[in-house]
């Protein structure tokens, strides 16, 4: 889908699997291609990744191999965005680390492209 090419981070690795993430959670929408993504982005927005919705960063078993795969490009992304926002980003749901750092990295990631697509 050439929209999820569009990100900020699409120089990142990880986009790759983030955008992989993406189309298999949107099939479970109806509608067409773009109406799925948006509807998969509001639901996103409204829950997080700590609701469950996306399979892959519900275990933090899941999360840490997927961590420790992209650890670089994670951890940039948090690092650019401390950065942007002047302070470190606080893990209020006191997840581990890298299960933080993989729900941060994607809700962010997603907010970005929603922003740049449909605002």
């Amino acid at each position: 889908m050439k929209a999820l090419e569009r990100s900020n981070y699409s120089g990142y690795r990880v986009s790759d699997a983030f955008n992989e993430i993406i189309l298999k959670s949107i099939t479970s929408y109806s509608g067409k291609r773009r109406e799925k993504l948006k509807s998969f982005f509001l639901d996103l927005q409204q829950g997080g990744c700590v609701s469950g919705m996306i399979s892959e960063f519900i275990y933090h078993t899941d999360c840490k191999a997927f961590y420790i795969e992209h650890i670089d490009d994670l951890e940039n992304i948090r690092t650019e965005l401390e950065e942007a926002i002047g302070e470190p980003i606080e893990n209020r749901f006191q997840a581990p680390h890298y299960t933080f750092v993989c729900w941060l990295c994607f809700e962010e990631y997603c907010y970005e492209l929603y922003s740049r697509l449909f605002e």
